[in-house]
């Protein structure tokens, strides 16, 4: 064989090769072409650019069987939707059994960037499929197109595709709108203020007799702490004292009637006592006997549970139906160590007397309320101490500082609380704005800040409903919210 006629031969071999797949393609019983859709699913994509660097990443399961001698032949692209610019990337080739042989044994080389699977009859063929090219500017709106066609030539026929990635959507920046929550002052309280200074005085007395010796052991030191009382009001040139108060009480050990009468008899001898002595001078005495001291006692057991048979001693107090007597046989009986233990630890500091000094307060200036504020602020009406609050509404700090104070000294107020949920809406505390809010009267400025809550919490329907509701019932700021509120759908 001469030359010529071998590089002929070469050539028509060459030209058989690069048409193969074309030929394969065509060969055999002819089907209708599916869509890519329908041949391909695409489970996962990824595009993204890094150090200059776009990728795409898919992750895809092949469903449609490929006929004898055929391919599916998937083409990705990056293209431009709008200028058309366009990348191919490497294509993707899904070989029935026969064209996989033919391709292993001729194609090959031609096609050497190819993907190429031969795809099971009857079985799904996952693929992974990555490629990476260098980053340029008109890609950044560009997609990843996946083109099925019935050839690899330039300008195939009966071509179907689909997006299968893009870059994800830029999230749209939520308009700024301001929040608005609001508080009501506590009008002027046009009442007398009346205010209490309480006390526990521990008197020693010896064992059933009630009358006061102020030598005997701690007794002087218990005298002292009512006398302070005393004089802590009475030294106020703001306040005029009303009356004072003694409740007098007895541990729980001994029977009931004869600890009511050492506690009746005890508390009248305190009260001469003070009398006597001009330590109450001028000041109203009211003395009242209570007995046992049970309220005490319970509280000693609740907040100590570490000592014997606490548990014992504790179901027997709680027992209906059961005298004070009784109750406490059934201790001695029961739960003799713990009742031991209870009489020496506890039952002392039962025996005591409870007393109130009680005054009337009169009206401050803003001047006079700094002071007293420093000093004695209890002695300032809730809305005394809000106009000293507004004094410093342009420093933050100092504010807050002066409300806090007002709500721990009136913590369950109304007005106070709508207050404390305002500056919580405004710090973005929703857990505090709740827990205020909860023990807020009814009325529209509630309402609005409970809306405001709801935004917080991302509730943006509920808000939008409730300063709808609190401007239906005459608030104007919640018509300032709203407008708000409305910049939300870029109204």
């Amino acid at each position: 064989m001469n030359r010529f006629r071998l590089a002929n031969i070469r050539k028509v071999l060459l030209l058989i090769l690069l048409t193969g797949l074309s030929v394969a393609a065509s060969a055999g019983p002819k089907r209708a072409s599916k869509k890519v859709d329908e041949c391909v699913k695409v489970n996962r994509s990824v595009l993204e650019v890094a150090d200059s660097i776009l990728r795409v990443s898919l992750q895809m399961t092949v469903v449609e069987d490929v006929p004898r001698r055929q391919s599916i032949i998937l083409v990705p692209e990056l293209v431009d939707t709008v200028s058309l610019r366009k990348v191919a990337f490497p294509m993707v080739l899904i070989n029935s059994r026969n064209q996989q042989i033919y391709y292993d044994r001729y194609l090959h080389e031609i096609y050497p960037e190819a993907i190429v699977r031969e795809k099971i009859r009857g079985t799904n063929l996952n693929l992974d499929y990555s490629h990476s090219v260098p980053y340029e500017p008109w890609m950044k709106k560009a997609v990843v197109m996946l083109r099925q066609q019935d050839c690899v030539c330039s300008r195939p026929k009966n071509a179907s595709e689909m997006v299968v990635a893009q870059f994800p959507k830029e999230k749209e920046e939520a308009p700024v709108i301001r929040l608005l929550p609001v508080y009501l002052p506590p009008p002027a309280d046009q009442s007398i203020k009346v205010r209490q200074e309480k006390g526990s005085a521990y008197l020693t007395f010896e064992v059933n007799k009630w009358d006061i010796k102020p030598d005997y052991m701690n007794n002087p030191a218990e005298l002292q702490k009512i006398h302070n009382s005393v004089n802590l009001v009475r030294d106020d040139a703001a306040v005029t004292i009303t009356k004072m108060t003694l409740e007098g009480y007895a541990s729980p050990e001994g029977s009931y009637e004869h600890n009511m009468e050492l506690s009746i008899n005890r508390t009248e001898a305190l009260k001469r006592y003070l009398e006597m002595t001009g330590m109450t001078r001028g000041i109203r005495l009211e003395a009242q006997g209570m007995g046992e001291n049970w309220d005490g006692f319970m509280k000693f057991l609740e907040e100590n549970p570490d000592f014997p048979q606490q548990i014992r001693i504790l179901a027997i107090s709680k027992m209906r139906g059961l005298s004070p007597d009784e109750k406490e046989q059934q201790m001695r009986k029961t739960a003799p160590e713990g009742f031991a233990y209870v009489l020496e630890n506890a039952f002392p500091a039962l025996r005591c007397t409870n007393y109130t000094v009680e005054y009337t307060v009169r009206s401050f200036t803003l001047e006079e309320s700094e002071e007293v504020f420093r000093t004695r602020p209890i002695n300032l009406s809730l809305n005394e101490i809000y106009r000293l609050a507004d004094k410093y509404s342009q420093d933050e700090e100092k504010y807050y500082s002066i409300i806090r104070k007002a709500y721990m000294l009136y913590p369950n107020d109304s007005y106070i609380n709508l207050t404390m949920a305002y500056l919580a809406i405004r710090k973005g505390d929703v857990e505090d704005a709740e827990e205020y809010l909860s023990k807020v009267n009814d009325c529209p400025e509630k309402t609005l800040n409970e809306g405001l809550v709801a935004y917080l919490k991302g509730d943006v329907e509920t808000a939008v409903k409730l300063a709808e509701e609190a401007r239906n019932k005459g608030l104007v700021e919640a018509v300032d919210q709203l407008e708000e509120f409305n910049k939300l759908a870029g109204n």
